[in-house]
C-alpha cells in the first residue's frame, strides 16, 4: 500500500475519531444539565437547547416516540450497510481528495456517533434547537450534524472529480 494512500486513509479515520468524542460528550451534558423534555434558550427566538429522545433517524424522521422491534432492526442493518460502504469509500478515495475523504470521515464519525447511542440506549438525544418563530427544524445533534455536512461535501466532491 502506498503510504499517501495510507494518509489519506487516516484523514477521515482522525476526522471520525474527532467527531465519536464530540458527540457523546455533547449528549452526556444534555443527558447531565437538562431534564427530558426540557428546552432553554439560548439565542430569543433562533436558537434552543432541548433534551429529546429521537427513536427514528436523523432529525425526528420515523421517530414515532418510542422503540418498536421494527426500528432495531432497521437501524441496526441500515448501520452496518453504511459502515461497510463508507469503509469501501474511504478506501477507494484517492489519497488526494482531501476534501472528500474528510467528508467521508464526517459520515463515518456521525455514524458511529449515533449509533452507537442507539445501541447502548436504544434511542440518540437530540438537543439542538433551530426556529424562526413558531417554525422549527426538528431538533438534532452533533453527529446529525456531522452527516449533513459530510453528504453535501462528498456531493460536491463528486461532481468536481477529476474525469481521468
Amino acid at each position: 500500500m502506498k503510504k499517501a494512500q495510507q494518509i489519506g486513509r487516516l484523514i477521515a479515520v482522525l476526522v471520525a475519531a474527532l467527531v465519536v468524542p464530540m458527540d457523546w460528550f455533547s449528549k452526556y451534558l444534555t443527558h447531565r444539565y437538562l431534564t427530558l423534555g426540557e428546552s432553554t434558550p439560548v439565542i430569543d427566538g433562533f436558537f434552543n437547547l432541548v433534551h429529546v429522545r429521537n427513536f427514528g433517524s436523523a432529525f425526528g424522521m420515523f421517530n414515532q416516540g418510542r422503540q418498536t422491534g421494527f426500528n432495531t432492526w432497521f437501524f441496526a442493518v441500515a448501520s452496518l450497510i453504511g459502515l461497510v460502504l463508507l469503509i469501501y469509500l474511504i478506501r477507494q478515495e484517492p489519497a488526494h481528495r482531501f476534501w472528500a475523504l474528510f467528508c467521508l470521515g464526517l459520515l463515518l464519525g456521525g455514524l458511529i456517533g449515533n449509533q452507537g447511542e442507539r445501541f447502548f440506549h436504544h434511542y440518540v438525544t437530540d438537543f439542538i434547537d433551530i426556529y424562526m418563530g413558531t417554525h422549527h427544524w426538528p431538533a438534532f445533534n452533533v453527529a446529525d450534524s456531522s452527516i449533513s455536512v459530510g453528504i453535501g461535501g462528498y456531493m460536491l466532491a463528486m461532481l468536481t472529480r477529476d474525469k481521468n
